[in-house]
């Protein structure tokens, strides 16, 4: 799921007459897997509990976290220096190691056990519970802790993802998810359209865009490096192996 692309789309744009360190850019940005999507569809056919829906999900964690430390090599190889290229990357794997520990045995037992049980409750209707607002307080706090550790040795990305990993395991359930969600959606939904408006939709010009070279080689990187190589990523699953590589994908 992440070798495939890297490779395939690598070598494709070095055929199309891109220089090395472009080309692995490009096989690098078709190397990532949609968690979120996966997660949500999966949720909706309810087949998230069975083996290959774990498999999906795992398959698809692994490959952000890999597509997250190639993209932070990739920043580094610009100007080569040992301790950003190869220390910093060492040490910020170490660390999402030891985060992803902390996400299973450390935070659910301090928030579910220590910390919500000793919130106050409010009195009257209140629309958000004290308990959710120390459980968004400590989320927001962690997701600033963990992406500035992680920013100095190589992307805030790695940060930002563990941090979402660390309360995967609280319960109830997805409850985490619903507070960040609800107290985020408005913000998060105007931000995605400043993000978006000014980074991807102003960077390429339109006229390229539609050109007929354009298409074709689009098109061709699309179909191969982008799809095809997801697709295919599963062979040893049985006969699961085209719906996890269709999820991959």
């Amino acid at each position: 799921g992440t070798i495939l692309p890297l490779i395939t789309g690598t070598l494709l744009s070095m055929a199309y007459g891109v220089e090395l360190l472009a080309s692995v850019s490009v096989g690098t940005a078709l190397a990532p897997t949609s968690v979120g999507i996966a997660l949500r569809l999966l949720g909706e056919a309810g087949v998230l509990a069975h083996d290959f829906g774990q498999a999906i999900i795992t398959a698809a964690f692994v490959d952000d976290i890999l597509s997250l430390i190639l993209f932070n090599v990739l920043f580094s190889l610009k100007e080569f220096d040992v301790m950003k290229v190869v220390v910093f990357p060492i040490i910020g794997v170490t660390f999402m190691l030891i985060a992803m520990v902390g996400a299973v045995k450390f935070w659910p037992q301090v928030l579910n056990d220590w910390i919500l049980p000793k919130i106050p409750k409010k009195r009257g209707d209140a629309k958000i519970s004290g308990s959710d607002e120390a459980l968004f307080l400590i989320m927001f706090l962690l997701l600033v802790v963990y992406a500035t550790i992680t920013h100095f040795l190589g992307t805030h990305l790695w940060g930002c993802f563990i941090a979402g990993m660390s309360f995967a395991c609280v319960k109830p359930m997805h409850h985490p998810h619903h507070v960040w969600v609800k107290q985020t959606k408005r913000i998060t939904t105007w931000m995605i359209r400043v993000f978006f408006s000014a980074t991807v939709a102003f960077s390429i010009p339109v006229g390229n865009l539609l050109s007929f070279e354009a298409f074709w080689k689009g098109s061709l990187m699309g179909i191969g490096p982008c799809i095809l190589t997801k697709v295919c990523c599963a062979p040893f699953m049985g006969d699961a192996r085209w719906v996890i590589g269709w999820a991959m994908v």
